[in-house]
């Protein structure tokens, strides 16, 4: 048997066969399908013509003409396999309508295939680009809440206000989620060529700002801390949470601009600085 390989393995002929067949355009196919019922329909008005006791009998005694359109008829029906009975095959035309039927149908069948196949394809890429919208607005939303964490700590060293330990406790949780932000945002991203969901450039765009806007909160919190002079390397469970954050927007951004189709250099550059800076600040701060 002859066969072919596929991925390292040795496969059968019947299905380098039906791999090519499944594997045709719907033009291609239905011209294929319609190939075959003149085909037929040419032989069996041949057959009416010279063999006669081979041909279906209701293609005898009739005008070259009328012989040819009843055989496209009866092809067609046969094609289809619907069968009204008023055209009977005799001899060796019963032996060409089951092969006629059978190749029709399979061709049928596989355009049939396609259509559904595709029709599910196009379900399948609508769910999961709803899907990553939404965790992409969760994501964002995220980032928002996180802020609004540092925000409530810078309020309180503004104002003067005692930290408490509850609020290095929620400063701790909120780098801890901020690490798990930065690392949804490859997911959005896939560098193969058949990616099911990859970020449009607005999405992007309103993605960037809000890790921006988180870069830049943190360093201004750790201004903060400056200025009021608080001891907040003194914690360590927020200093170990903001320094794995840091290191983790590091893995992260660089990835991030590689993935990203849209290549806005200028931004990542922005976001690169921010967590350098605050890298730094973090660095000097740390007692040594």
């Amino acid at each position: 048997m002859a066969t072919m390989r596929k991925n390292g393995n040795r496969l059968p002929l019947h299905y380098r066969v039906i791999g090519s067949v499944t594997g045709m355009s719907y033009t291609t196919l239905f011209t294929i399908w319609m190939t075959l019922a003149a085909g037929f329909a040419v032989i069996y008005a041949l057959l009416a013509t010279f063999a006669p006791s081979e041909a279906p009998a209701a293609l005898l005694d009739l005008s070259p003409l009328d012989q040819l359109g009843n055989a496209v008829y009866f092809s067609i029906i046969t094609a289809t396999s619907t069968g009204y009975g008023d055209i009977v095959p005799l001899g060796f035309s019963k032996t060409l309508a089951s092969i006629q039927s059978i190749s029709s149908l399979f061709i049928f069948a596989v355009l049939v295939g396609k259509l559904v196949s595709q029709q599910q394809e196009i379900a399948v890429k609508q769910m999961h680009r709803l899907t990553y919208e939404d965790v992409l607005h969760n994501t964002r939303e995220g980032f928002f809440i996180i802020r609004k964490d540092f925000d409530h700590t810078i309020g309180k060293v503004e104002r003067r206000e005692p930290l408490t330990m509850d609020d290095w406790e929620d400063l701790a949780t909120a780098y801890k989620q901020g690490q798990n932000l930065f690392l949804e945002i490859p997911e959005f991203y896939s560098p193969e060529d058949d990616a099911l969901y990859t970020v449009d450039e607005q999405r992007e765009q309103l993605l960037m700002e809000a890790v921006q806007r988180t870069l830049h909160r943190i360093n201004h919190m750790i201004d903060s801390f400056s200025i009021a002079e608080i001891n907040w390397t003194a914690h360590p469970e927020s200093v170990r949470e903001l320094k794995e954050l840091l290191k983790v927007a590091g893995h992260v951004l660089p990835r991030w601009h590689e993935y990203s189709p849209y290549q806005k250099r200028e931004s990542f550059d922005v976001m690169l600085r921010l967590r350098e800076r605050a890298i730094n600040r973090l660095d000097q701060a740390l007692p040594r």
